[in-house]
């Protein structure tokens, strides 16, 4: 076993339902891009990648989204109430299994984790590891491991358990137990500069890109502000490096942009960067699956987002109701929000393939709160994408929540799992949050079948 030599794991979603959305795990890939360049050998297990594990239709597949393989598996008893198939989602137990048996054995095992919520697939992948690699050490990081540390390392019972950035921690570790020494003191928490190790995918036809970390807003449903406790974004230089590289040498088709603020400092970030990429003629296709801030966007950005390749567009609103409107930061209104849409309408962009988050189950929320806002969408020309509220802890809901007595702080985090509408209750029950879903796509279809009026 060599010491310097490193498995990355990104676990199995475990959850009633998941969706690829050009997904990889950039925390992770942060991480090997650091141990990498401090001596370490980095190899990568990503349990989620369609394009190792299937299935994936590289001739059809022209987006690079799509279904994950789904293994049904029993349901935790907390859940056996829910009226639906529990699964992993990813490669299958036989896929790993025979995956590993092919590897070498790494000196450490270090895993990320996503949603609270889902880590049953951590405990079904460490299960697995723990079986072919005894010898291993096992390192958890990521949200789920920062959010519910305690939970972590009871349920899960890793070796050791990193909270918060894992670039340093996980190198003082290793070197720890590889017994190296170095000058700690001359090395940065993070170090956002330069290439993720893309060679690291046997294949790769889609990527994710990070210009920044965290975010300058402070919902009070969203946990960036613990996570990432200061904003900062990458060089223009750097990213449009990166995107070349991926376009050039990776033969990359699809980028999507994880930001949480993406367009903050527009006229110093996203516009010089969209400008080199229309410069350089590349041609790729860019999504945002997090939401974009609409208070941003002016006709000089939406013309560029139009020539750069831009194909999936998500806007932030949330709610159109003032109070939630504050909840949310004020990051926009419905002035903004009406100018964004109009700008990229001109550009280029049809109003019924611009998709708009909002969020229902928020406590206090009524079921009106929400369906006026689903109107007002489909009023305005746009299609609606419902997101169900999951209490974060460190958040401001997180507390209401726990006053109000839908959850505690020892909640076992798979009651937080948005499927169960954790903050319903007699006023707006489950049945009124299945009335939204019906509502949003009998009214998203009606858009999408429009003819476009020009």
């Amino acid at each position: 076993m060599e010491k310097r030599h490193i498995l990355l794991v990104n676990p199995w979603i475990a959850d009633f339902a998941a969706y690829d959305l050009w997904t990889k795990p950039l925390g992770l890939l942060y991480i090997g891009k650091f141990l990498r360049k401090y001596g370490y050998d980095i190899e990568l297990l990503d349990l989620t990648d369609r394009l190792r594990w299937g299935p994936f239709d590289s001739k059809n597949n022209l987006t690079g989204r799509g279904k994950y393989h789904k293994t049904i598996i029993p349901k935790p008893e907390i859940l056996a109430h829910v009226p639906r198939r529990f699964g992993l989602y990813g490669a299958t137990p036989q896929q790993l299994k025979v995956s590993l048996e092919k590897a070498r054995q790494p000196a450490v095992i270090l895993m990320t984790s996503h949603m609270s919520y889902w880590y049953p697939g951590i405990v079904e992948t460490v299960k697995i590891l723990k079986t072919c690699f005894p010898q291993s050490k096992i390192i958890l990081g990521g949200i789920y491991a920062t959010l519910f540390p305690e939970h972590a390392k009871s349920v899960i019972k890793p070796d050791h358990l990193i909270v918060g950035y894992g670039e340093k921690q996980a190198l003082v570790l290793l070197d720890k137990i590889a017994s190296i020494r170095r000058d700690y003191q001359k090395i940065p928490d993070f170090d956002d500069v330069g290439m993720l190790p893309w060679d690291l995918y046997p294949e790769l036809q889609t990527a994710g890109i990070l210009t920044s970390r965290g975010c300058p807003l402070n919902c009070d449903y969203c946990a960036t502000k613990f996570l990432n406790a200061q904003f900062c974004q990458r060089s223009v230089s750097d990213i449009v490096s990166e995107i070349s590289v991926l376009y050039d040498d990776f033969k990359v088709k699809n980028v999507a942009f994880y930001d949480d603020a993406l367009l903050t400092n527009k006229e110093k970030h996203i516009i010089p960067i969209l400008k080199n990429i229309v410069s350089k003629n590349i041609s790729m296709r860019f999504h945002t699956p997090n939401g974009l801030f609409a208070r941003d966007i002016n006709a000089e950005l939406a013309e560029l987002m139009f020539a750069s390749g831009f194909k999936t567009i998500r806007l932030s609103l949330e709610s159109i109701i003032p109070k939630f409107q504050k909840s949310s930061s004020n990051k926009v209104s419905v002035i903004n929000f009406e100018k964004a849409l109009f700008c990229l309408d001109a550009a280029g962009f049809q109003r019924n393939n611009i998709e708009v988050y909002l969020l229902m189950g928020l406590p206090e929320q009524r079921f009106i709160d929400v369906e006026q806002t689903l109107k007002y969408i489909a009023e305005q020309g746009a299609v609606s994408r419902l997101a169900s509220y999951t209490p974060i802890p460190h958040t401001r809901f997180w507390e209401i929540s726990k006053e109000m007595g839908y959850i505690h702080d020892s909640i076992d985090p798979l009651l937080t799992n948005n499927t169960l509408c954790p903050c319903a209750n007699p006023d707006f029950p489950v049945e009124k949050f299945i009335e939204l879903r019906q509502i949003s796509n009998i009214m998203n279809d009606k858009l999408r079948n429009a003819s476009p009026e020009r």
